[in-house]
């Protein structure tokens, strides 16, 4: 095993591997030598001709697997979506994006102005442009609201 530290070490192990390698033979060329006193025309040995490559077959398509037969058709389970609370009010309280009821007054929040303010229906908003006072009733300034609008059924 060698062990390396530098330029100088490099070298000797190089100079160690090269020795221990057989020396290349030399070509002589045949027509420089001294041959016998034949005069003999020098040929060349024959050249070997040439075999054309054989290309491997290809090998035959593999047959397609017929696809498998259809599963029975099972009736896929019904997920029902959990329906909206019947709460007694007003029809446009169906379009509210949430909707909420304790102790007789309906809370509904939705983007579009679905009711007017009057007597048994309050009106918040969250957009100062919106907050209005009119003679049926006040669209009221209420920042921080989940949506445009707010509204508040009374009984």
């Amino acid at each position: 095993m060698l062990s390396l530290s530098g330029c100088a070490s490099i070298q000797n192990a190089v100079d160690t591997v090269k020795a221990k390698l057989p020396a290349p033979a030399e070509q002589t060329d045949v027509s420089d030598t001294d041959t016998t006193t034949e005069t003999a025309p020098v040929q060349a040995p024959a050249k070997r001709p040439i075999k054309p490559v054989r290309k491997p077959a290809a090998p035959p398509p593999a047959p397609t697997p017929s696809p498998p037969p259809p599963a029975p058709a099972t009736p896929a389970p019904v997920t029902r979506l959990a329906s909206r609370p019947t709460i007694a009010g007003p029809a446009w309280l169906a379009k509210c994006a949430t909707l909420q009821s304790a102790g007789g007054a309906v809370r509904c929040d939705a983007d579009s102005l679905l009711a007017r303010p009057s007597a048994t229906v309050q009106v918040f908003t969250r957009d100062p442009a919106l907050a209005v006072k009119t003679s049926g009733g006040d669209i009221t300034l209420r920042p921080g609201l989940p949506h445009r609008y707010r509204f508040f059924v009374l009984p």
